[in-house]
């Protein structure tokens, strides 16, 4: 398959479990999380996970940096946090590559309840500095960092349009770009196809998922209210080459349901494309 998936899915199942699993659903392509008990620093030799990859025909073309351990924030207004959340977010980028990733997906705020709006400037400022030294990490160990769009949740969270979120990925250099959330669009108060428009000359990754519009449900694409059929085949006249993920949760009774619903959803979709 060309769609992939989140090892997010099976986020409370072991790494090596969760990659047999999506592997037997049928995917070929996955977002690896560098959250427990998947790919965080230290708890996997990178190696012998990509060589697992290869033998369940899986390719982790994507990652999703660190978020929530210790919530890393880029746009925190201490000074010592922001450079400790930099410093943290950056130890997944080598284990990334080193399990054949091309693309790691970064959220540039923390908490969406910490924001007003006095700070709300004072908090993009700090992203600023935050995307331009993760940046040149990156660069220099050989990823591309994608900046996700964020909910803002009836706060001043700032970033959660792509118009905002351009203006500054537009100042950092070409290995920089998007990722687009499309449920996190919906939940915002934006249509995820004028998002798609708006991002697509940075856009890198894309986290595909389904919400009734009143929450974060991270649902089966076509569960929802969110319009699939112009979105998805404005990307196909987009050529878009970067990777398309189906970000989808589950609870312990429906990981299988929601494995098969994912993988039918995605073969439906490349058997309507030109992917």
């Amino acid at each position: 398959m060309r769609y992939g998936i989140s090892t997010v899915v099976l986020g409370r199942t072991d790494l090596e479990a969760a990659l047999h699993r999506i592997a037997v659903a049928g995917f070929e392509q996955i977002e690896i999380l560098t959250e427990p008990p998947h790919l965080w620093p230290g708890d996997h030799e990178p190696q012998q996970v990509l060589a697992l990859l290869d033998q369940l025909g899986l390719h982790a073309r994507v990652g999703h940096g660190i978020y929530s351990h210790g919530n890393p924030n880029c746009g925190s207004l201490d000074e010592v946090k922001r450079r400790q959340a930099v410093t943290q977010i950056a130890t997944c980028f080598e284990p990334l590559v080193a399990v054949g990733a091309e693309f790691v997906v970064l959220h540039p705020t923390g908490y969406s309840l910490d924001y007003t709006d006095e700070n709300r400037p004072r908090v993009i400022d700090q992203v600023r500095r935050s995307m331009a030294e993760l940046s040149a990490i990156a660069a220099d160990v050989g990823i591309r960092p994608a900046w996700e769009n964020l909910p803002h949740h009836h706060t001043s969270r700032p970033l959660h349009d792509m118009t905002e979120l351009c203006s500054l990925i537009n100042e950092m250099p070409a290995n920089v770009g998007l990722c687009l959330d499309t449920t996190h669009a919906l939940i915002a108060g934006h249509d995820p196809l004028e998002q798609l428009n708006i991002a697509a000359h940075r856009l890198l990754c894309l986290h595909l998922h389904d919400s009734d519009g009143a929450g974060d449900r991270h649902w089966v694409p076509g569960q929802g209210i969110i319009e699939w059929n112009p979105f998805i085949a404005r990307l196909d006249e987009m050529g878009f080459t970067g990777t398309r993920t189906i970000e989808v949760v589950s609870t312990d009774e429906t990981e299988d349901l929601v494995l098969t619903e994912a993988a039918a959803m995605a073969r439906k979709w490349e058997g309507e494309g030109s992917v």
